[in-house]
Formats: structure tokens, C-alpha cells, sequence
């Protein structure tokens, strides 16, 4: 009965809920979904990783190419990330092109690698004007249940933290490489950049903000996605996004600053846990 009635009256059975200070999956406003991750789930990749906030899944896959520097920053490798939302992991995708949602989607977390220097490209570099490495980071939604750049930066960082780089040796007269991948050295990450997502519901006289919402209350909220994201990388803010939604009041706007800072340590140690255990 409770889905027939979500069906036919679903802005009210929202606000059932919320008038109870409580949220249609049992969470409060404040309290986050609990995230499951896993390293080195494609055999194929040089890394890669899968992680489940509530129900939503991404993974992520990264392939090493070597190419020759822009004649521009002849010092400089490249770092190409991408963002898929197939048809699979929602029914508001339909097959072809990329949707404008999954290009804003990728933009935002190609922002968010920009903005927070995680990645100096200037290490991706073997000879400069001559050879460098170029990172490409593919990210498969497999079920979009809100909070998609939440989950693409959890599963793009653990990717990247475990990320190693064979040695090159390149012969600047006869222009030989020879890949050597017994030899690997890690990938240096400045840092480890979490966003977090929140939605805000106009519910009058009152601004309510949900942290990590689920795809029904991203709707609910009046849009496709999260309204405001907030990046972290080590307590230090690199990127917030606002798209639509209610106005914040400053009181709201600090606590939103405060849990995403608190958010960003947390899903942190939940990476360098599962980093560590995988070493074992």
C-alpha cells in the first residue's frame, strides 16, 4: 500500500515523512548511507575500484597510455576523467549520446580533480617535450540512487590511491621505450578530495538540507541531482556547487560546511582502510 500510495500522491508521502523529522528510507535529515568499497574489482585495469552508497554503485576503471606532451607544457602528462550513466542504472537514461546530466556530472568531478591539485601533472611527465604518461579515469554508474558525484569521487580517489606507474626508459637519440612493469612506483595524490552532496527541501516557513539524498528526494527537491555539493580535500574546502534549490540561511550554510568537512574525514579513513586490507 505504502508504494501504491507514493505513486498516486508522492508529494504528500514526502511530507509525511518530513513532517515527522524523519525521511522516507528511516535516515534523519543528518545521517549518511552507509558505504561499501572494494579495490581492484576489474582484473583488466591498472586500477580500479567499486563502491555502494545505499544502493548507488559506480566503478571505476583506469587504463595508462604513453603520449607525447602538448607543445604548450611540454612538462605536463595528462589526466582525462570521464563519467557514464548508462540506461542500466536508471530509467530517466535512454541509449546514445551522453545525457547533459552525466556531462554535468563529469564536468563537476573534472572540476573537482582541477580545483583540488590532487593530481600534479607535471609527475606524469617521463621526458619532457618527449614522453608522458596519460591517465585514463572511467567511471560506469551501475545504479544511480542519488548522490552520483559523491560515489564517483569515493570510487575515483580509491582507484587512484592504488594506482602504480611502470618504469620507462626512453632513448632520446633513437627514440626506443622500453616499459619495464616489474618496476612500478606509486602514483603521488596530494591529499584525498570527498564531496559531499545535500538536497534542500522548501517545506514553508523552513529550509530543510538532507545530507546524501537518495534519487526520489533529489527529485523531490526540484532537480535531477544534488542541489548543493561540497568538496573537501584534508579539512581544506576546494569546490561548492550550488544547482537550484531553496535558499540557505547562514546557520544552515555552516552546518552544511561543518558536515561535509567531518564527512570528508570519515569516508577518508573508510579508503585508507580498505587500501591497507587489501595490501594484506
Amino acid at each position: 500500500m505504502a508504494e501504491v500510495y507514493k505513486l498516486i500522491h508522492p508529494v504528500k508521502y514526502f511530507n509525511d515523512y518530513i513532517n515527522r523529522n524523519v525521511r522516507p528510507d528511516g535516515r534523519k535529515f543528518d545521517d549518511q548511507r552507509d558505504i561499501k568499497l572494494n579495490v581492484n574489482a576489474i582484473k583488466s585495469a591498472d586500477a580500479s575500484a567499486v563502491v555502494k552508497c545505499g544502493n548507488t554503485t559506480v566503478v571505476c576503471g583506469i587504463k595508462l597510455e604513453l603520449a607525447k606532451p602538448r607543445a604548450e607544457e611540454p612538462e605536463l602528462g595528462f589526466f582525462v576523467t570521464n563519467v557514464e550513466l548508462l540506461p542500466l542504472c536508471s530509467s530517466k537514461f535512454r541509449p546514445g549520446p551522453p545525457s547533459d546530466h552525466a556531462q554535468v556530472v563529469s564536468n563537476i568531478v573534472s572540476d573537482i580533480c582541477v580545483n583540488s591539485k590532487s593530481v600534479n601533472l607535471k609527475d606524469l611527465c617521463i621526458v619532457p617535450d618527449k614522453l608522458a604518461w596519460v591517465v585514463y579515469c572511467d567511471m560506469v554508474c551501475l545504479d544511480n540512487d542519488g548522490s552520483i558525484v559523491d560515489a564517483c569521487m569515493i570510487t575515483l580517489m580509491t582507484s587512484l590511491k592504488s594506482l602504480t606507474l611502470p618504469k620507462v626508459n626512453y632513448d632520446i637519440e633513437t627514440e626506443e621505450i622500453v616499459v619495464d612493469t616489474s618496476v612500478r612506483t606509486p602514483l603521488n595524490i596530494t591529499g584525498l578530495p570527498i564531496a559531499t552532496s545535500f538536497a534542500v527541501y522548501q517545506q514553508s516557513p523552513r529550509s530543510i538540507v538532507l545530507i546524501d539524498p537518495s534519487a526520489d528526494e533529489e527529485e523531490m527537491c526540484g532537480g535531477v541531482g544534488a542541489n548543493l555539493i561540497i568538496c573537501c580535500n584534508d579539512e581544506q574546502f576546494c569546490g561548492i556547487q550550488k544547482f537550484g534549490g531553496s535558499n540557505l540561511s547562514t546557520e544552515a550554510e555552516k552546518k552544511t560546511l561543518a558536515i561535509a568537512k567531518e564527512r570528508s574525514k570519515l569516508v577518508g579513513k573508510v579508503i585508507e582502510t580498505c587500501l591497507k586490507n587489501e595490501i594484506k
